[in-house]
């Protein structure tokens, strides 16, 4: 194992270009890429679109919460959000520089084979019943231009946001826990630029109202059960603590954020331990939220 010290480039500074180059150039990574772009098409852009112009009648809740109101709708993090694609190809072009093909090839396809996973298993949610916030109706900036126009904005629980970035960070550090040829010092580096990375996302979803409180603890449970065991209970929770540190928010509000999430998170956790299928508690908690919320009309419709 290597112990010396090193100047570590961030791996932020990693382009994604190589790792796509190297995926779409290898016939079984390819075939990889392509069904995880295919699943993305159909499982989220054909679904909304379906729903949106009437092809499909799927319920569509509205998963709002009162607390979404203390977090101040900010524009300026859509960088942020955007960034999101970026976040989960640059750590992946990293382990090919630093790996070689060869070696980092099995490490790539695995991650790709996970968040395949993740998006199939969001969708099975969605196809059961979507849902939506209220959006403010925010054209200023380009960039919201094309958020509205490409996301019509059905899918919130879970928050696939949410999902990708903890299966980045728990995947990352079950592979350095593997890795040789990288330091203890670089795996440490790298593992806190991620988590940072990944807080800070799933910060954004909720500073540009993409999702609300509800959404960010449904992706955590789903992640629990499709990550086990390498993103535990105990994970789900400190992620959770760990968000809205370096805000304005006031420290009363982040605790009634937090305590909030907490609550939901642990829900779901309590009724997945009574049922082998982790998609139960989600819908039992869409049903009983719709009702509670004034939309018992919805809540017949979730099958």
């Amino acid at each position: 194992m290597k112990v010396k010290s090193t100047k570590i480039k961030p791996i932020q500074s990693y382009s994604t270009t190589p790792v796509a180059l190297f995926i779409f150039s290898n016939f079984s990574l390819a075939l990889r890429g392509i069904h995880f772009i295919t699943t993305v098409i159909r499982d989220f852009f054909i679904n909304q679109f379906a729903r949106k112009f009437g092809f499909i009648k799927t319920p569509v809740a509205k998963v709002d919460n009162e607390l979404d109101e203390k977090i101040p709708f900010t524009p300026s993090k859509i960088g942020t959000y955007l960034d999101f694609t970026a976040f989960w190809l640059r750590p992946l072009t990293m382990l090919l520089f630093k790996l070689g093909p060869k070696k980092a090839k099995p490490y790539i396809d695995e991650f790709l084979k996970k968040i395949t996973l993740a998006y199939k298993s969001a969708g099975r949610v969605y196809k059961m019943c979507m849902s939506t916030t209220a959006r403010p109706r925010y054209y200023k900036m380009f960039y919201f231009r094309v958020i509205h126009f490409f996301d019509p904005h059905y899918l919130c629980v879970p928050s696939l946001h949410i999902s990708v970035v903890s299966l980045v960070w728990s995947f990352y550090r079950k592979a350095f826990s593997e890795i040789e040829e990288l330091t203890e010092e670089e795996k440490s580096v790298y593992l806190k630029e991620i988590y940072n990375g990944a807080i800070k996302i799933a910060e954004t979803v909720l500073y540009i109202k993409q999702h609300s409180v509800n959404c960010i603890p449904a992706a955590l449970y789903m992640m629990t059960f499709l990550m086990k065991p390498y993103f535990t209970a105990e994970d789900g929770i400190q992620f959770l603590k760990d968000m809205f540190v370096n805000t304005s928010i006031p420290v009363k509000d982040q605790k009634e954020l937090k305590d909030y999430m907490y609550f939901i998170y642990e829900r779901f956790l309590l009724v997945g331990i009574t049922d082998g299928n982790w998609i139960v508690p989600i819908k039992a908690w869409l049903k009983e939220y719709c009702i509670a919320s004034g939309q018992a009309y919805i809540a017949k419709k979730i099958r």
